[in-house]
């Protein structure tokens, strides 16, 4: 990553056929943030013509035109390899700024230790203004446990008390969303693991603590989330990801009790969906989808089991 001492803000933003979303945000940057600021979109390869109305709109704006879809964190990687101010945002396509808040964030972060390495998120609502939850505990059997049953919905141990979030606090990681960090933790991280696809902020939410950082909600400032705009369209690699990268990120993270207790929870998860859906699909074609995705994700679950195979989906 090359300096330039007239950035102070970088602002870096992944975006995959969201056209009117990500026009959205790169308009809320420039309404509502006073820094001199340089924004930094990865396009991975869009069909609904993304680049070329960025470029009629914002021709100031720095584009990566990827000629595949080679996923979200390495899309955000090749940002950081041109970020040149001294804080970094990651934004997503389909978040926003609403108003002038995202200051107080940047104060926040510039009155920390400048060897200090924080990761800080804003309070994320909906796009009915309602409030989205934002930051978590780590993952854990347990919750595994609940998912099979599905009692998450009535008992979620990754959820904080609400109580706990009334101020700036310390979680465990933070939604991809909106984090800002200072350039010199994003060098010490040295960007998002583009194994775990799904599970990147809670990677990176993790190998900050591992290094003595911290993981900061702030509600002081707060951003709109249209929340999985690009996600929302390809539910097979979406479960198949959201289970397969946490076995990774056990496996990763030598949590190996985890890992191996987890394998058989996944399993009955998965084959306990598939009929599941199938039956709910005669009722509502929609679920169809859902089943052949978990149909998908069997197959690539025991893929991973027998081969290894750290390459994302």
């Amino acid at each position: 990553m090359s300096s330039d001492s007239n950035i102070t803000l970088s602002v870096v933003i992944v975006s995959y056929n969201v056209r009117q979303y990500v026009l959205e945000a790169i308009a809320s940057v420039y309404q509502y943030v006073s820094l001199p600021t340089q924004i930094i979109v990865a396009d991975n390869y869009s069909k609904d013509g993304t680049v070329e109305a960025i470029k009629t709109q914002f021709p100031e704006v720095t584009i990566i035109e990827n000629k595949d879809n080679v996923g979200f964190s390495a899309a955000n990687n090749q940002c950081f390899e041109r970020c040149t101010g001294k804080y970094i945002v990651m934004l997503n396509p389909d978040a926003l700024f609403i108003d002038t808040s995202f200051q107080k964030m940047l104060d926040y972060l510039a009155n920390t230790k400048e060897s200090d390495s924080v990761l800080i998120g804003p309070k994320l609502i909906n796009t009915d203004n309602s409030t989205q939850v934002s930051c978590w505990k780590f993952p854990s059997p347990v919750q595994h446990l609940l998912e099979l049953f599905f009692l998450n919905t009535l008992i979620d141990t990754t959820m904080y008390q609400h109580r706990e979030l009334e101020k700036e606090t310390p979680v465990d990681f933070l939604s991809g969303a909106c984090v800002l960090m200072k350039r010199s933790t994003l060098l010490k991280l040295k960007g998002l693991d583009v194994n775990l696809f799904w599970m990147d902020d809670v990677d990176l939410g993790k190998r900050n603590m591992l290094i003595g950082g911290k993981n900061i909600y702030f509600p002081l400032t707060t951003v709109k989330h249209h929340i999985g705009q690009s996600s929302k369209k390809n539910q097979t690699i979406v479960i198949s990801n959201q289970i397969i990268s946490k076995l990774k990120f056990y496996k990763k993270h030598h949590q190996l009790f985890y890992f191996y207790s987890s394998v058989p929870l996944f399993f009955l998860q998965i084959l306990s969906r598939i009929p599941l859906f199938f039956v709910l699909g005669i009722i509502r074609p929609v679920y169809f989808s859902k089943a052949k995705a978990y149909v998908y994700t069997l197959s690539k679950f025991f893929s991973y089991l027998v081969s290894g195979n750290q390459n994302p989906m």
